[in-house]
């Protein structure tokens, strides 16, 4: 009988299938550049099945890894409740040999040599926060997910948010609980829309009459808690007014699209 062919074999004999996979692998993989660094997206998963990303900040000499309190976001956006994460998480981030600082993951200063492993490392550790916080904690079936998301853009984007009136093809103005504002002058758009029609039908409104002045300048993004159950109808309706993002997956998206958003000239 003759034996499978393995993947090796398959990888050394046909260089446009061993290109294709390292192409495949640098692109789950990118380095960004960000303000005072650079973020490194793992091969390392969250329990919502999003990738782990590492940020990396430092001198010529010492650097700090840190995952930006993502594991945090990660179990918030599952609705679990959280009051004080240093308490809860700091005897198993101190196992880890690292550092946790208002729900931070992070490394001492390290040596600019250890930065690969320091990335691997948190990026394990963040990982593994998550599932702890996840067997730990009952995630609630009922929340309050734009408290939740307020919370985490609170967390995430500081003095940059801010609630904001924006004026659109209409000349109307429509209040935005969330909006991120970016040194470059764009403006990201975080609008969370209850499950029920006055709100679906106000924030299609708000996001089309403002996504209708066609500029260049401003994203938007409708946020709606897929923990509910949703008719096809009234996403494809709030797809009209902006591109919809589920809860679940809310900081990833949020981060990927603000990290764009503030790369851009």
């Amino acid at each position: 009988m003759t034996p499978p062919m393995s993947l090796s074999f398959l990888v050394e004999s046909k260089p446009p299938f061993r290109a294709l996979l390292e192409r495949s692998f640098r692109a789950l993989s990118p380095v960004v550049a960000t303000e005072d660094g650079f973020r490194v997206t793992t091969h390392c998963m969250y329990p919502s099945n999003g990738l782990v990303r590492v940020t990396i900040r430092g001198g010529t000499e010492t650097i700090v890894a840190s995952d930006e309190g993502e594991a945090l976001g990660e179990a918030m956006s599952a609705g679990i409740d959280i009051s004080d994460p240093d308490r809860l998480l700091r005897g198993f981030i101190r196992q880890q040999g690292l550092l946790l600082s208002n729900g931070v993951i992070h490394t001492p200063k390290i040596s600019i040599d250890a930065a690969s492993v320091a990335i691997l490392h948190v990026a394990n550790t963040a990982k593994e926060a998550a599932n702890w916080l996840y067997e730990h904690n009952k995630v609630k079936r009922t929340r309050d997910f734009r408290q939740l998301l307020a919370n985490f853009l609170a967390d995430t984007f500081s003095k940059q948010l801010a609630e904001e009136r924006i004026v659109g093809a209409s000349n109307k103005p429509h209040k935005f609980a969330n909006v991120i504002s970016f040194a470059n002058g764009r403006k990201f758009i975080v609008d969370a829309v209850a499950n029920d029609p006055s709100s679906i039908n106000a924030r299609v409104i708000a996001n089309l009459d403002v996504k209708s002045t066609n500029d260049p300048n401003i994203e938007q993004r409708i946020v709606y808690d897929d923990l509910e159950s949703w008719s096809a109808a009234d996403l494809n309706l709030l797809q009209v007014g902006a591109n919809i993002v589920p809860f679940s997956r809310a900081t990833e998206v949020i981060r990927r699209v603000a990290d764009r958003t503030r790369a851009t000239a």
